[in-house]
């Protein structure tokens, strides 16, 4: 059953409020997931998946919120089930009505980001209600995925068959699902159209896995401050579409006149996998592939992804090649699904959470 939501209310328009709760001791009682900026009486969401979870005891919720491009989307969850109502922050700062009751009732709301960082920064200020806030139990498990648009979940609730972004929504990314069908914390380290040596645009993903903000190169995230329990990386798909694309000025800016060949690709795909083992050592890493057309029979790009997990000769990478299911387009909400249900599949079978 879907629970009483304001669409009207859930894209800019300001509402007023006889009671508030105090805005410093409000953000205590906030559980957060991913790389969230939390200060004292604001918190800063960037990340897809990124996402803030509390139980509420009252009669209605309002959130004050502002975005810096006021183009960020947020799924409204409510005791567990994705709501048909999509939270647009403004760019100017206000006061959105997302739920009320004609009585007190008792709900955990979490709002989770659905789409890419590059379409805002959005500021959460308070939440509102005549009732009281509760602390969810942070999750005892943690991913962690580094990836490309299929992490983001990029046009994953596109019908219309024109792979538009627009309908975006990390909830029902296989990296959303696989973390919730493990009870885990998620933390979404991607962005639509990146790759480990030439992107769509002038950021690759080594220079953009160690940042807070990803928005801000001199924003570093410190990984010293929680592990891990699985890291997942999925890469590659942008870099073998841009190979044939040399014309394309990120690959000349990358790469130059060079043809990329198997060495290229391997120890560009080593170097970065260092770098996520120098931040963590014990932690497992599936390097997976999938299920755009990186995959498709006859790819080579399997057999480099496994030639340089041979080379580092560490017990704690795997690979995953999952199956071939976007042909035409990025893949549908039921692909992701199918997606998940593969990796959990292989985390099950090797024992990794």
């Amino acid at each position: 059953m879907k629970i009483k939501t304001f669409f009207l209310l859930l894209i800019g328009i300001a509402t007023l409020s006889c009671a508030q709760t105090n805005n410093k001791s409000m953000m205590e009682q906030l559980t957060f997931e991913g790389r969230v900026k939390v200060e004292q009486s604001q918190a800063e969401l960037y990340w897809p998946g990124t996402s803030v979870s509390f139980q509420l005891e009252g009669k209605y919720l309002d959130l004050e919120l502002s975005d810096d491009i006021g183009e960020s989307e947020y799924a409204l969850i409510i005791d567990g089930e994705e709501q048909d109502a999509i939270i647009r922050p403004a760019v100017e700062r206000s006061t959105l009505r997302v739920w009320e009751s004609d009585q007190k009732e008792t709900h955990t709301f979490t709002i989770h980001r659905r789409n890419d960082f590059s379409k805002g920064t959005t500021t959460i200020y308070n939440i509102i209600t005549d009732g009281t806030l509760q602390k969810t139990q942070p999750k005892k498990k943690w991913i962690e995925f580094y990836g490309n648009s299929i992490t983001v979940g990029y046009a994953n609730e596109d019908q219309t068959g024109t792979d538009n972004p627009l309908y975006t929504n990390n909830y029902k990314a296989f990296s959303a699902l696989t973390a919730r069908h493990f009870d885990a914390s998620l933390s979404c380290i991607a962005k639509s159209g990146i790759g480990i040596t030439v992107s769509w645009f002038d950021l690759i993903m080594p220079e953009l896995y160690d940042r807070f903000n990803p928005n801000d190169p001199t924003s570093k995230w410190d990984f010293h401050q929680k592990t891990p329990d699985l890291v997942v990386v999925n890469l590659l798909q942008n870099d073998s579409w841009l190979y044939l694309n040399r014309d394309n000025e990120n690959y000349r800016k990358r790469i130059g006149n060079l043809v990329p060949n198997k060495e290229f690709i391997i120890e560009h795909y080593i170097s970065f996998l260092q770098k996520l083992k120098g931040k963590y050592p014990n932690t497992s890493i599936i390097c997976a592939l999938g299920c755009m057309d990186i995959v498709k029979e006859g790819s080579p790009w399997p057999e480099y992804v496994t030639e340089a997990i041979r080379r580092m000769d560490d017990p704690k990478l795997y690979f995953l090649r999952m199956p071939y299911l976007a042909k035409t387009a990025h893949p549908s909400a039921e692909m992701h699904q199918e997606m998940a249900d593969s990796l959990a599949h292989f985390i099950e079978k090797k024992d990794l959470l």
